[in-house]
């Protein structure tokens, strides 16, 4: 008689030198095409609906098991118990990355989705503008999504707790014009506290 024993999957866990490179290819997508001063905006906005996708998918995965339930319950009880850490299914990261036409319109959508289940965030997300389609072409924006679909953002990827922190600091950095110059505010979520939002700078 055989005896099956299962090894849970350890998590990929992405460094922060990779995380850097990552995140500056997709500035390499983007050049020639689309104005450096903007590249910034979309980076941000991009990373921001996948780390907050693959965070959902995670705790998902926590309350099957915690609650020894299906998916779709775990979904159901979260958006019950803690609305704030529900992702809406249009604007969750696996249905995004599929789309081949409109594909501007469908992120501008997803963040109002959230802005909307989240109204903490409400004008901070949609600030960013993806369907404007004579700077950002059905072809980027899915090859945007690709290059961001090679790393997961949960928080069993990430080495610690503020490693992109520390990246957007980075990107902030390489962004920054001849002048130094620096305005204007992003916001991203603390995942361990979703209501919470913390500030970055970018540079103007």
């Amino acid at each position: 008689m055989t005896t099956e024993t299962k090894v849970e999957k350890t998590a990929e866990k992405i460094t922060l030198e990779e995380l850097r490179s990552w995140l500056w290819g997709s500035a390499d997508i983007m050049r020639g095409t689309v104005d450096s001063s903007d590249f910034k905006n979309y980076i941000f906005g991009l990373i921001f609906i996948k780390r907050l996708s693959d965070v959902f998918d995670e705790r998902i995965a926590d309350v099957m098991k915690e609650e020894d339930c299906s998916a779709t319950e775990a979904m159901e009880l979260i958006q019950s118990d803690n609305p704030e850490q529900f992702v809406p299914e249009d604007a969750r990261w696996a249905n995004l990355v599929k789309k081949t036409e409109n594909v501007g319109e469908s992120i501008d959508e997803a963040f109002a989705e959230i802005e909307r289940q989240n109204t903490s965030l409400e004008k901070v997300l949609t600030a960013i503008q993806f369907g404007d389609k004579d700077k950002l072409s059905n072809e980027l924006l899915m090859r945007l999504l690709r290059h961001f679909n090679k790393h997961k953002l949960g928080n069993k990827n990430l080495y610690k707790a503020d490693l992109l922190g520390d990246a957007y600091e980075y990107l902030i950095g390489m962004f920054a014009d001849d002048a130094g110059k620096k305005g204007g505010e992003f916001y991203i979520m603390s995942y361990t506290n979703l209501p919470n939002k913390s500030h970055l700078k970018l540079a103007a």
